[in-house]
């Protein structure tokens, strides 16, 4: 099978952070605080307005999922810091969230100016990992995480996938063999531009077409269960195979 994706990038031409994730946190400044969020600025200077921005993608976050917080887990408030020293935007320990889960989310400056003006919607997605932080599946994990920035935001770039019609590019093998596995992210998946596009398009596409098959509450169930390639076939009827093509093959 070959799939495509587009090669375009929103991240691409991010700096690599300068600084740690806790250096950024103990020079980080408080720009405003409200209900649900407290935003910080680093090395850049932050409208106090994008608290409204954050706040509002939380209310929305809350009503496409129907989940809280796990606040007694993460924490009262969500922190946002918005820096000049990060890359790729994530939430505190990145892809090992689980391992120390805090209500903490790191910005680039291009993905606030997007989050402003509509356009990007990488702090969504940010969001919704923190609703979702118990998971098994990392592609499920971010392929949720894509689908429900893109439901709040339509046609929105997020992480490293620009807004619009992607433009074919091929699917990684090693890709469609993590989707809906257990499997650890794929050391690239952080790293190379065209290929951690790749491996995001193809999780975003396989969870919507899950959620899109049967619902989201099927779907939850999916995320959370500790062996999904074998509980896709008792929840959707098929196997892990099966969907893959199902639900990425029209663009082989």
């Amino acid at each position: 099978m070959t799939f495509v994706v587009c090669a375009a990038n929103t991240d691409a031409a991010v700096p690599r952070r300068a600084a740690s994730d806790e250096q950024i946190i103990a020079q980080g400044q408080l720009v405003s605080s409200g209900t649900y969020v407290e935003i910080y600025q680093h090395g850049v200077t932050i409208d106090p307005s994008f608290l409204k921005v954050m706040e509002s993608a939380y209310e929305a976050v809350q009503r496409v999922t129907g989940l809280k917080l796990d606040t007694a887990t993460l924490g009262s408030k969500v922190r946002v810091y918005v820096s000049d020293s990060v890359g790729p935007s994530h939430v505190w320990k990145g892809y090992q969230h689980p391992s120390d889960p805090k209500a903490i989310i790191f910005l680039n400056p291009r993905v606030y100016l997007g989050a402003m003006s509509g356009k990007n919607a990488t702090h969504i997605h940010e969001l919704a990992h923190l609703f979702t932080w118990r998971f098994n599946s990392h592609t499920l994990r971010e392929g949720f995480a894509d689908y429900v920035a893109l439901r709040i935001l339509p046609g929105a770039a997020v992480g490293p996938n620009p807004a619009g019609e992607p433009t074919p590019r091929k699917i990684p093998t090693e890709v469609l063999e993590h989707l809906g596995t257990t499997k650890p992210p794929l050391e690239w998946a952080s790293t190379d531009p065209v290929r951690r596009s790749a491996y995001y398009f193809a999780s975003y596409q396989f969870a919507k077409y899950l959620i899109e098959m049967r619902d989201l509450e099927t779907f939850m169930k999916l995320y959370v269960s500790e062996n999904p390639e074998m509980d896709i076939k008792t929840l959707y009827g098929r196997g892990r195979e099966e969907a893959v093509q199902a639900a990425l093959g029209t663009r082989s």
